[in-house]
């Protein structure tokens, strides 16, 4: 009776395992592109703080 259910067990593991594999990846990707996303806003609002953001008093494009 045991080895039944075990076989089962393995089966649907075996079975559902691509699928989890891709849901896992996906959320890591998620995961790491949110983090990237953090760290580019708070450079973002660094520079704006340190006076590295755009000059005042220029007018027009150059170019």
């Amino acid at each position: 009776m045991e080895s039944t259910g075990v076989g089962v067990v393995v089966f649907l593991v075996l079975f559902f395992a691509p699928a989890l594999s891709s849901v896992l990846k996906s959320i890591a990707f998620r995961n790491r592109a949110a983090g990237k996303a953090v760290v580019i806003r708070a450079k973002g609002t660094s520079d704006v703080r340190a006076g590295k953001g755009r000059q005042a008093g220029k007018r027009g494009r150059r170019g």
